[in-house]
């Protein structure tokens, strides 16, 4: 999984992330997918079908934002 953007919306962060799909560790391809944490709920969703995030995704969403939230929140 890799992070393409992270921001802050008025009352909610969004990730946007590339999952690399591995078969005995061939590559076989990517997806993006968005992920949205809302203020008052502190999980993470994904936006298209609202389903909460594995623990494994949420794991890395909260491992990133708590690197780059100073920096998110000051722009």
């Amino acid at each position: 999984m890799r992070l393409v953007y992270l921001q802050n919306t008025d009352k909610a962060y969004v990730a946007k992330a590339e999952i690399f799909i591995k078969v005995f560790g061939v590559g076989l391809g990517r997806k993006t997918k968005v992920f949205i944490r809302e203020d008052s709920d502190k999980k993470w969703r994904e936006e298209k079908t609202n389903k909460i995030a594995s623990r494994k995704e949420s794991a890395f969403l909260d491992k990133w934002l708590k690197d780059h939230q100073k920096f998110v929140e000051h722009y």
